[in-house]
Parts: C-alpha cells; sequence; structure tokens
C-alpha cells in the first residue's frame, strides 16, 4: 500500500513539474486546502466529513486556462492499539471557464471544471486500495490579493468489486505564490 502511494504522488508531481516547465515565463503556484463532506452512494457506503481540512493541493499553471493539480488527504485514526489509516491521491486538471482574453485565469473568480483522476485506499492490518475517476464543478472568488476562496461539488466512481459512487461538497482556500 505505501509503495503504491508514494509511486502514485511521485508520478503526480513529477507530471506536473514537466506539464509547467513546458510553459514560458514563471506562473505562480496555487497552494490550497480544502474542507469537505463525502457522501458515499450505493452499498457499504460512509459519510465523511472533514473541517477544517481534509486534503492539501497543489496547482501547476500549464496554460492561461488550465492548471494540473495533484491533492492529497491523509485520515489516522488510533486507539486500544489498533490503528485505522485512509489516504487518497488524485491528479485533477482544472479548467477555468470564461474570458480567455486575460493571462491568468487560474487565480481570478469564475467557474471551473476538474475532472480527476485516483488512488483510495485503507489499512488496519489488512489493507486495500483502488482506483476511481471523477468529475467537479467549481467556483473561485477573490477574497484579498493573493488569497481566494474555492467552492466545488464532484462526483467520483470507486472502481472496486462493488462499484460505488460517492458526491462530495468541499470549500477551501487557495494562496498564489504571486
Amino acid at each position: 500500500m505505501t509503495k503504491k502511494l508514494a509511486i502514485a504522488f511521485m508520478a503526480a508531481a513529477l507530471s506536473a513539474q514537466v506539464a509547467a516547465a513546458q510553459t514560458s515565463g514563471p506562473k505562480p503556484l496555487e497552494l490550497g486546502v480544502d474542507a469537505g463532506v463525502t457522501i458515499g452512494i450505493g452499498d457499504n457506503s460512509t459519510t465523511s466529513i472533514s473541517i477544517p481540512v481534509g486534503s492539501a493541493r497543489i496547482g501547476f499553471p500549464i496554460g492561461t486556462r488550465t492548471s494540473l493539480e495533484p491533492k492529497f488527504r491523509l485520515n489516522l485514526i488510533s486507539g486500544d492499539g489498533d490503528t485505522f489509516t485512509t489516504y487518497r491521491v488524485d491528479l485533477g486538471l482544472l479548467y477555468h471557464l470564461g474570458s480567455s482574453r486575460y493571462p491568468g485565469a487560474y487565480h481570478r473568480a469564475g467557474m471551473y471544471v476538474r475532472p480527476f483522476l485516483g488512488i483510495s485506499g485503507f489499512a488496519n492490518g489488512n489493507s486495500d486500495s483502488n482506483g476511481l475517476a471523477g468529475i467537479g464543478l467549481g467556483y473561485k472568488m477573490p477574497i484579498v490579493s493573493r488569497l481566494s476562496s474555492r467552492f466545488e461539488a464532484n462526483f467520483a466512481h470507486h472502481f472496486v468489486d462493488g462499484d460505488s459512487n460517492e458526491i462530495g461538497l468541499l470549500a477551501g482556500l487557495s494562496f498564489f505564490t504571486r
């Protein structure tokens, strides 16, 4: 499980760096954290509430309206000598809707679409992981110069024996490095 997680995270980070290097000029990174509610749909579904921070993300701009965004979440619960760990790593491609006349649309106010692929899993003596694919629709809203809020609703499908789905609602903060 740890090897798969490390490989997936390194591949996401490397692909983001390669994509960012192919664009001209330095662009600001988007460093963000999200609180969220995830509601499982189907058999053996669960609901997860993560407040104030459920996941961390880094957005690498690869164009005036697109950015590549690896995202990571880790939950560790321990008690009475038992430990339960869940994780999720995904890689999203944000496409910012609206006018392309304004350079740097990725840190302006507006709607975006975020398709993503990832891996999620757990460990509690036994371990299991599975792939997932999803899409989100969100809105960014600047608060001050380099700080924005971000709100998103998304849908994800987990590829497991008894395929499962989930709906997520996220509220986050984004800090831009420039």
